[in-house]
């Protein structure tokens, strides 16, 4: 019997409860995620191992989280999803995540289901909304 794929999920967080909460959330869909809680430390996972999905906070120390999927974009390419994760509603904050190419923009607080449709959804290679 054939297992089913689990896709790779780079967490970028850089409260520790929340990247905690985040990671364990993950765990209960069936994957193992990696946990950052810094740009530095997430293009160092994504150099190692490049993931297939990443939610990344948008205000993060140092490099922002916008610059941050630019660079994993630039590395990893269309295959990787790029997710949002922020607490500002803001159209301009939406905006500037889209042009960063962020695929999904999640509001904080996120909701168990959010991460189940995440990682039970197949991940098609090469495409992206």
């Amino acid at each position: 019997m054939e297992m089913p794929y689990v896709p790779g999920v780079l967490i970028v967080e850089d409260d520790d409860d929340s990247r905690e909460v985040s990671g364990k959330l993950v765990e209960l869909f069936g994957s193992q995620p990696a946990l950052a809680k810094n740009a530095v430390e997430a293009l160092a996972f994504a150099e190692e191992r490049a993931p297939d999905v990443a939610i990344i906070d948008l205000t993060l120390p140092g490099m922002g989280g916008c610059e941050l999927a630019r660079q994993l974009r630039q590395r990893i390419g269309s295959r990787l999803r790029l997710i949002a994760l922020t607490g500002h509603s803001e159209a301009s904050v939406r905006k500037e995540a889209a042009a960063a190419g962020f695929d999904e923009y999640w509001l904080k607080p996120v909701k168990a289901d959010a991460f189940a449709t995440l990682l039970q959804a197949p991940l098609e290679s090469g495409s992206r909304p």
